[in-house]
């Protein structure tokens, strides 16, 4: 009972979860590694990385960055494209500052990453930041972008927070207080009053703007709702890419990316595998066939790899002690070997 069959040489996992009106929804996710070579070519890795049932971290959840979001959960609404980066100087010649690029299909994000800097007091603005120490390179990660929390007063009540990204660096409710401390490497440019979180990498769900799409909990929840999700939940609540990372709708495979100044060799551009697969799942002599939708790519040009993850939920309501099986097959692989 509730078996997966998996014909394909990727990773796979399954769950039950309840929908928003309470009904079973069996959901399956399967997960392709690849390596993808500095000439563009994408090959499947020898070690494929199962679907994650936990979020993680770089360190502690409530103080570090999400690097990976949970694999198996309730419908998106769209692909998730995540970049887990690093900026390197044009030649290995360190720089002060260096422009990344990420472009997939109609998609396009730059960024500006500077080498560590400090607050330095200013007569005019209160503080402005020294000079950038040149680098050959530097992680994109959100605690070296604009954020973080500022709890210099006895009072707790005091205590503030920039909820869009809490682990960051550069906030602070004086600017007094920022003296002697980093400056965010990571900006989007133009933001010289650096104070916009920028980045590529997944946003935790306790973090804005996904925070408040999960709705309001409540005492009318509690006594009306409980378990199930509040009535103003939003799918939305699911997207950890940065709202300006997202494609319109899902992603098919066989879109060109292209990453500038984040290799060693300065440009790295691929394609992205086309994978076509079919799912049917059995209640015992009933059959039904269901389609998957690319979920979330992760691209990792410091490992070199591509991590490509497909969902599919099937409502089942009352039949989820009859389900038996689903098999999971490949009716074409597009990628190279």
């Amino acid at each position: 009972m509730w078996r997966l069959v998996n014909r394909t040489p990727y990773a796979a996992e399954r769950t039950w979860l309840r929908d928003h009106s309470g009904h079973h929804v069996w959901v399956v996710a399967v997960k392709a590694t690849y390596v993808v070579r500095g000439d563009g070519r994408v090959c499947l890795a020898d070690e494929q990385i199962p679907p994650l049932l936990a979020p993680e971290y770089r360190g502690d959840p409530g103080r570090s960055s999400l690097v990976y979001e949970v694999d198996l959960a309730d419908a998106k609404p769209g692909t998730d494209i995540i970049l887990n980066a690093s900026a390197y100087a044009p030649g290995n010649k360190p720089q002060g500052e260096v422009r990344v690029g990420l472009r997939i299909g109609d998609l396009q994000k730059i960024l500006v990453v500077r080498g560590d800097r400090i607050w330095e007091p200013n007569l005019l603005k209160g503080v402005s930041p020294s000079a950038p120490k040149p680098f050959s390179s530097l992680p994109i990660i959100y605690e070296r972008a604009w954020g973080g929390l500022d709890t210099s007063s006895s009072n707790p009540r005091m205590h503030r927070m920039e909820g869009r990204n809490p682990v960051g660096c550069g906030f602070a409710t004086s600017s007094a207080l920022l003296v002697g401390r980093p400056v965010p490497n990571v900006a989007y440019p133009g933001d010289d009053a650096l104070s916009h979180p920028a980045g590529f990498g997944a946003i935790a769900s306790h973090w804005s703007p996904r925070r408040e799409c999960w709705g309001t909990f409540d005492e009318a929840w509690a006594r009306k709702r409980k378990p199930l999700l509040p009535l103003d939940y939003s799918p939305q609540a699911l997207m950890c890419s940065p709202a300006d990372q997202r494609p319109t709708g899902y992603l098919r495979g066989g879109e060109r990316v292209r990453m500038v100044h984040m290799t060693p060799a300065g440009l790295l551009d691929f394609e992205l595998p086309k994978v076509d697969l079919r799912f049917q799942t059995r209640f015992g002599s009933r059959r039904i066939e269901h389609d998957a939708r690319l979920y979330t790519v992760v691209i990792e040009p410091d490992e070199a790899r591509l991590l490509m993850t497909w969902h599919t939920a099937l409502p089942c309501h009352q039949d989820a002690e009859a389900l038996d099986e689903t098999l999971i097959s490949e009716a074409k692989r597009a990628h190279a070997s």
